[in-house]
């Protein structure tokens, strides 16, 4: 009888404090604010900007959004902010569908912690389901998920924006999504890293995704700068270094011989 009562009283009193604990704001961000874009200047961030592209489409287009449109099945594509990687970060956006058409499954989100094209975490949002994922991305085509999909009421559907941040500091991720705690994690692969933002095509047609008004935080004394995802630049090789010192070398020394002259 007095467990009873006493479950009663539990039960009574996490009723009663449901109201402030549901309508509870969220943190302030940690650190100083080191980035923010409402993609109205294509030259700030130096994301890839290419509209027409035949493998899908990315880029900058008015009023002022940044877009995915994957043409393809089956497919996953992200862009990552050149020179912005942390290892404690608050990573905040605005995500939205803005497909003509809501048939079949897509989803959108961020990246985060990205070492490299083929290591990071990422949090993705469901708008046509009203579900969130988070995932791992460790290798080429390898994926694991941290969160499975989940059902949420905080995921805005189709049109509506999603306000998605995302909170790292050491091992420990929290995710906000429209002013609210949605879930948290704890992953201890990739201390710093790149953040971005990411759109998957299931079985959609040309699923057009827009990401707007990136902000980001960090306590990092000075960002950590990312080389660029996709192919590196061709480099010279140990033997090119070398003849080309000789190269420069032999100038010099007969510059000086014709000044001697």
């Amino acid at each position: 009888m007095k467990a009873v009562v006493k479950l009663g009283m539990v039960a009574a009193l996490c009723l009663a404090l449901w109201p402030a604990l549901a309508g509870a704001e969220t943190p302030a961000p940690k650190g100083s604010q080191v980035f923010a874009d409402d993609f109205s200047d294509p030259q700030k961030s130096n994301l890839d900007d290419n509209l027409e592209a035949t493998d899908y489409s990315r880029g900058f287009h008015a009023p002022g959004v940044y877009h995915l449109i994957l043409f393809q099945n089956n497919d996953t594509r992200w862009s990552i902010f050149p020179g912005q990687a942390y290892s404690s970060f608050t990573f905040e956006l605005d995500v939205w569908d803005n497909s003509d058409d809501f048939a079949g499954s897509v989803s959108q989100g961020v990246v985060f912690r990205a070492t490299d094209n083929d290591h990071f975490y990422s949090v993705q949002l469901d708008p046509r389901g009203g579900r969130y994922t988070v995932l791992k991305h460790d290798g080429p085509n390898s994926w694991s998920e941290i969160i499975p999909w989940t059902e949420s009421p905080l995921v805005n559907l189709r049109k509506e924006v999603n306000r998605l941040r995302v909170d790292g500091e050491g091992d420990q991720f929290t995710i906000y999504l429209n002013g609210e705690m949605l879930d948290s994690f704890r992953d201890s692969s990739f201390a710093k890293g790149g953040l971005g933002m990411i759109a998957s095509n299931v079985d959609a047609v040309r699923p057009h995704l827009h990401f707007d008004n990136v902000v980001i935080y960090t306590t990092d004394s000075a960002p950590t700068t990312l080389p660029r995802t996709g192919p590196a630049p061709a480099s010279l090789s140990p033997l090119l270094l070398v003849i080309a010192a000789s190269l420069l070398g032999l100038g010099a020394l007969l510059r000086w011989r014709g000044r001697r002259i």
